[in-house]
């Protein structure tokens, strides 16, 4: 079966695990070679990349030919792209450092209709252009549509039993890297008091009932966090993994030379 036939909420709900990754290759082949791999799902990357908008919408549509739900996450204090975004068919945004409720109740507005949000109605390509009946599908896109907050510094983490009040927040993602700069203590994602605080993190996001995201830095990190229910994994960034590959393949005939 497709899995565009399930939604992404829905499968989560069935228990599936999810695994993911950072895009910031900005080249349709990236993304379904991606696919091909068997990523469930991938998170285009405008924060920390210079992508065209052209790039973008090509990429999301290479995912959405592929069996492939596509994530953007927007950069810091850009909402202005969350409504083309949704229009291009992404199924869902990530906000980087969400830090109170305030801007948790933000980003609903931006991604979700009324009543929920404020997110302005037109015809688009997950409409058919219209050809749907845009009250069947406003219902579809509130069912459909996954809003991910990250939390990536002490004050979102301080805040964040007020962030998960925010009705349509769906996903808290963590951010160690951040987080363990806020705590002077950058890069240092292993640190003993940075995964303290990014347990505290899981923590409450699971008294919340809502659904938690792990970047594991190490294979062996996944065996952990699947003890404690986590269904959803972000497994890094793809440029770092290209740059392994390829350092990998030279070495392995350097050394039989």
């Amino acid at each position: 079966m497709n899995k565009h036939s399930i939604s992404f909420k829905k499968r989560i709900a069935n228990g599936e695990t999810l695994y993911g990754i950072f895009c910031s290759v900005a080249s349709p082949i990236n993304v379904e070679q991606l696919a091909l791999a068997g990523y469930d799902f991938i998170i285009i990357d405008l924060e920390h990349t210079l992508f065209s908008t052209s790039q973008v919408e090509t990429m999301i549509l290479a995912a959405r030919a592929m069996p492939l739900d596509v994530f953007v996450r927007v950069p810091l204090n850009a909402n202005h792209l969350v409504l083309p975004l949704l229009d291009a068919g992404v199924t869902g945004i990530v906000f980087p450092r969400i830090e109170n409720a305030e801007q948790a109740q933000e980003a609903v507005n931006n991604c979700h209709y009324m009543p929920l949000g404020q997110r302005g109605l037109n015809s688009t390509r997950l409409n058919r252009y219209g050809m749907d009946d845009l009250a069947s599908f406003v219902q579809q896109a509130t069912n459909n549509t996954v809003v991910i907050a990250m939390i990536e510094s002490l004050e979102g983490l301080e805040q964040l039993d007020e962030i998960l009040k925010v009705e349509g927040i769906d996903i808290i993602l963590e951010g160690a890297a951040d987080l363990s700069q806020s705590m002077g203590m950058p890069w240092q994602t292993s640190h003993p008091k940075v995964k303290e605080k990014v347990q505290e993190m899981y923590t409450k996001t699971k008294n919340s009932q809502k659904h938690f995201c792990a970047i594991p830095r190490q294979p062996e990190d996944i065996a952990a966090w699947k003890q404690q229910s986590v269904q959803l994994f972000v497994l890094g960034d793809d440029r770092s993994i290209i740059r392994r590959a390829h350092q990998n393949h030279l070495n392995s005939f350097k050394d039989n030379s």
